[in-house]
């Protein structure tokens, strides 16, 4: 498939209903005769998020969680309270109270207006009687209401067009297609025989299905491809030219013993005195083995190929000896030459050589020849033949530093550390690489929002607070957001716990979120502190408060950039009416890396330093790298879990060759 080759793959031979692309059109059929019969419930929660995260709604589970989000925004600025599932749910049936979302209620929008086609097309249904089956006007049938449902998600040319692309997906959109086109012949042929029965009738009898069923319906044609088959799948077929690929030794024969899940044949065997030896047993797996080998090499009418791979880790099966038996050299070893893999017969491989050929060709005339082909190619508007297109050759597009020489560089105190380990990595999160905030950082802005609204109080009510705001997160109901909210619950109380001995300490809570901004010479220190505390005439101390699972160690402690920018603010003036003497600062652990306790992590003033000026100093440094024009990839720890490796030149899926 990689090469360009139709490649033909046997899929399991499974029920209409339990293709992908049938069930989400079944589910909405169900919803679309619910809502026109008027039923009170016509979807539930689970069936709406299956059918948002179909190939129907097509989003992904970042694109539900935005949408869980929005849905909850909009409800909780118009004053009401309930969940994002009720929210949804009431989105896919009556879709005007989507109208007011982004782009992240396209998917639900999606779904909600395939309903509303099924709801239109079953219009002629007036209720139900007693044994739950509608009463339909003429020319309301289960075949009209699914094919409204379908018409109206706009699948049918897009994957038309996937798969006439051909490759992986293409075959994905082949399996999908012919699924809807067996379902509507399921349809057809049910209204055929039961014109009477409604659309309902129809859904029973197609979800009662539990064997794939027969059917003559067209399907993508796999005579033009390579049947990729396993011996058995190949019995009683022939092919002109058969592969028969990786006949390894301990691969081809498999001697394992092997045997059915409940081991029945063993109990024949009891039954019928008949025991087994290990040996026997063994006899009879490879009796089996070489019956599959003759099946697969006999497939072939013209042209047989059998490959293998020889290095110090895998040998060659004994069953090539068979095929190809090897020559045997005057010392009495055997002999059988390598054979030499040629490039790919694909544009892909011919654009590669000759691109290689042009810049190290053994002759002049070689690379003329070479960069000839290479300007037909391009002609033909072949992919990589164009060198304008080539990463190595393409210049700059702007090199131009990111702030003018004497402009302001506004520096954020969580930044400049990031910005120390990795420049590039900086950059790239600051436009915008890091993507959506999801999952932890979400509950940590919970834990961060509940400390600074309710301020010093008890553990109870902040648990209680808890509870009370855990709807907003938009997060699944299930047994992760049960463990995510206990989780939460453990940190607001470690933090009550951490009010209590601030308060024993003498520490006095001047405010929290406070904004701070100080002007540093060329650099704009500018950021919010979590938390603002005063201790009688020693100064202020700036608290931050830290919900993940990893901390800095002692040594790092006392350098730490963070910490030092925010005491270089108090110096100069962030808090001026609470004073300008800096009493230290601290990282206040209640996730995971606080352990049993509450763990509070000080940095000494900068008064008390060996270097006072340092913090300062790598303040204003890091504002003339952040203004300059070149930005340095480093490779450190934070590679491991780095948002944007994949546009950094110095990872291997960043590198474009």
């Amino acid at each position: 498939m990689a090469a360009g080759v139709p490649v033909a793959v046997p899929s399991a031979e499974v029920p209409v209903r339990d293709e992908v692309a049938v069930r989400p059109l079944l589910a909405l059929l169900e919803v679309a005769l619910n809502v026109a019969a008027r039923r009170p419930d016509p979807i539930d929660a689970q069936t709406a998020v299956d059918a948002v995260l179909s190939p129907i709604g097509g989003a992904d589970a970042v694109g539900l969680r935005r949408l869980r989000r929005a849905l909850r925004r909009d409800e909780l600025e118009s004053g009401g309270g309930r969940t994002s599932d009720e929210l949804l749910v009431e989105g896919l049936v009556a879709p005007n109270t989507l109208g007011m979302l982004g782009p992240e209620g396209a998917p639900a929008r999606r779904v909600a207006r395939a309903v509303a086609a099924g709801v239109k097309a079953a219009r002629g249904v007036d209720g139900c009687d007693g044994v739950d089956r509608a009463r339909f006007a003429p020319g309301v049938s289960a075949e009209s209401v699914l094919w409204a449902v379908w018409d109206a998600t706009g699948l049918a040319e897009s994957w038309r067009r996937v798969a006439l692309g051909g490759g992986l997906s293409g075959a994905r959109a082949d399996r999908h297609l012919d699924a809807v086109v067996a379902l509507f012949d399921a349809v057809a042929k049910y209204v055929d025989r039961l014109p009477q029965m409604g659309p309902r009738g129809f859904l029973e009898h197609i979800r009662g299905q539990d064997v794939a069923g027969d059917t003559l319906v067209a399907r993508a044609p796999s005579h033009d491809a390579v049947s990729l088959l396993t011996p058995a799948g190949a019995a009683g077929r022939q092919w002109r030219f058969v592969v028969i690929a990786g006949v390894q030794e301990g691969v081809w024969p498999d001697l394992r013993l092997r045997g059915s899940l409940l081991g029945s044949e063993r109990l024949v065997d009891v039954i019928s005195g008949r025991g087994q030896s290990l040996r026997a047993a063994q006899a009879a797996v490879r009796y089996d083995e070489t019956r599959l080998f003759l099946v697969a090499v006999s497939r072939a009418s013209e042209r047989l190929l059998v490959t293998a791979v020889r290095s110090e880790d895998e040998q060659p099966s004994v069953y090539l000896d068979i095929v190809d038996p090897p020559e045997e050299s005057d010392d009495g070893d055997e002999l059988r030459p390598f054979s030499e893999v040629p490039r790919p017969m694909t544009l892909t491989g011919l654009v590669a050589e000759l691109r290689r050929e042009v810049v190290v060709g053994a002759t002049v005339s070689e690379r003329h020849t070479a960069a000839g082909q290479l300007a037909r190619l391009a002609r033909a508007r072949v992919a990589g033949a164009d060198p304008s297109t080539w990463w190595a050759l393409t210049p700059l597009s702007d090199d131009r530093p990111l702030r003018g020489e004497g402009e302001s560089v506004p520096v954020s105190p969580s930044r400049i550390e990031s910005y120390g380990d990795c420049g590039l990595r900086w950059l790239l999160s600051t436009c915008g690489g890091d993507g959506p905030g999801v999952g932890a950082a979400n509950i940590g802005t919970l834990i961060h929002d509940i400390a600074a609204d309710l301020g010093d109080t008890d553990e109870a009510t902040m648990r209680a607070e808890v509870d009370l705001r855990w709807g907003r997160l938009g997060l699944p109901a299930g047994w992760l957001s049960r463990r995510a909210r206990s989780e939460a619950q453990t940190m607001v109380a470690r933090l009550a716990r951490y009010f209590e001995e601030s308060a024993a300490g003498g520490w006095e809570r001047i405010g929290a979120e406070l904004d701070l901004q100080v002007e540093l010479g060329r650099a704009i220190l500018r950021g919010r502190v979590d938390r603002l505390e005063r201790h009688g005439s020693s100064g202020l101390r700036v608290v931050d408060l830290k919900t993940g699972s990893g901390k800095p160690t002692r040594g790092d402690l006392l350098r730490n950039a963070q910490l030092g920018a925010y005491q270089t603010a108090v110096e100069h003036g962030a808090f001026a009416d609470h004073g300008t003497v800096s009493a230290g600062a601290a990282l206040l652990q209640v996730g995971k890396a606080a352990g049993i306790r509450t763990t509070l992590q000080q940095q000494g003033p900068l008064s008390a330093d060996d270097d006072p000026g340092w913090a300062r100093a790598l303040v204003t440094q890091t504002a003339e790298g952040m203004a300059g024009s070149v930005f340095t990839a480093t490779i450190g720890p934070v590679c491991t879990f780095c948002s944007v490796r994949s546009s950094c030149p110095v990872q291997p899926e960043g590198r474009v060759i």
